[in-house]
């Protein structure tokens, strides 16, 4: 059986959503299809910053959202080792959501509003010159453009030839709250090299995770396991997902065929030094989706996302200094005890990008003269 639609999005997370939402309110003929059968869930500590939000309201339609978050606390705390260093309150609230859940009510929007999904795909193929994916049953989908949405694994990267290498690793555990007791977000240093530990809450559990540059040296079930040992939560009794996320890697979107394009994880674009994906995710989802409205969509969408390929290349940039051992330890003892300092930077360039990594030395010296 053949089909053909205008745009075929691979990929139901966040930015496969973001896009499919948007191209389908604007009446696009859409096709989603994805590996997973939903509800799924997905590695990520689920933080969703100010700026997050915003996306969020516009993709519901600025209806009540308030039942998609789990979770939601006014502190964040910095810590070096089990050491607490600095506990900030923060201006915006910060949310947490379940990926379970959170992708779902995506899905739910997009299916809502009339889009087709097509769920548990696990072995489909594209042909790029045919401009059609070949689902696992042999059936044609055909398409006028294609939008790669699935993940730092993309099925796109085998034409790109993606170096692994150049990603992220990340493992995380949902421990019981009576366990870990915490109703800050929580995040921790000196626990694994160029990577930081988090604890976020999610109201019946607490996220517990570790990621960092991938390195086969690196024993990541152990590095989780021996921080919940050292806070009195048997590890033995958890269980462990770990999942490959990209870590300040661009993936040059010019070698694919003028009617592909990258978004999200696919593409690259997580903060690289706060670890922040859900933000990128929507938004380049939703850069796709307006673009493939416009007559030449793989300009476009290139044009509209350099503002995002800046702040994950100059984080690059950053992130070499900023898990350098000598500068983390010089931040750290900076920002000990220092409330409104860490509560500036978290709502200045982590809750919204009012600064780029390039300008931290301009943060603090407009910090300063607030003060």
């Amino acid at each position: 059986m053949n089909h053909s639609f205008d745009t075929v999005i691979i990929g139901a997370g966040p930015a496969g959503m973001g896009c499919a939402i948007i191209l389908q309110k604007n009446d696009h003929k859409v096709c989603v299809i994805d590996k997973a059968v939903f509800p799924r869930n997905k590695t990520c500590a689920g933080l969703v910053t100010g700026k997050t939000f915003k996306l969020i309201n516009m993709l519901f339609d600025n209806e009540e959202v308030d039942g998609l978050f789990c979770y939601t606390s006014s502190f964040i705390k910095l810590y070096r080792g089990n050491q607490l260093l600095v506990e900030a309150p923060i201006k915006n609230s910060a949310r947490l959501v379940d990926r379970i859940d959170f992708d779902n009510s995506l899905v739910e929007k997009y299916k809502s509003l009339g889009g087709r999904i097509l769920e548990g795909e696990r072995n489909i193929s594209v042909d790029y010159d045919q401009n059609r994916v070949v689902l696992s049953n042999g059936d044609i989908i055909g398409y006028n453009h294609i939008v790669f949405a699935d993940g730092a694994l993309s099925i796109s990267h085998k034409l790109l030839k993606v170096d692994k290498r150049k990603l992220a690793f990340g493992i995380e555990a949902y421990v019981p709250s009576e366990q870990f007791d915490t109703s800050s977000v929580d995040i921790y240093f000196d626990c694994i090299e160029d990577g930081y530990l988090w604890a976020f809450p999610h109201g019946k559990t607490v996220c517990v995770g570790a990621a960092n540059m991938y390195n086969k040296s690196t024993d990541y079930k152990k590095t989780v396991s021996d921080f919940l040992r050292s806070n009195g939560v048997d590890p033995e009794k958890q269980r462990y997902v770990g999942a490959f996320l990209p870590y300040g890697y661009v993936v040059n979107q010019e070698k694919l065929p003028d009617n592909a394009i990258l978004a999200g994880d696919a593409g690259g674009f997580t903060d690289p030094i706060s670890g922040e994906g859900l933000y990128m995710a929507l938004r380049t989802g939703m850069l796709a989706a307006d673009a493939l409205s416009s007559s030449e969509p793989k300009k476009a969408y290139l044009k509209s996302i350099q503002p995002v390929m800046s702040i994950v290349k100059n984080g690059k940039k950053a992130q070499k200094l900023f898990f350098n051992s000598g500068v983390q330890k010089t931040f750290l003892k900076k920002v000990q005890d220092k409330r409104d300092l860490v509560a500036y930077f978290y709502d200045n360039m982590v809750d919204e990008y009012r600064y780029d990594y390039r300008s931290v030395g301009k943060m603090y010296s407009d910090y300063k003269n607030e003060k």
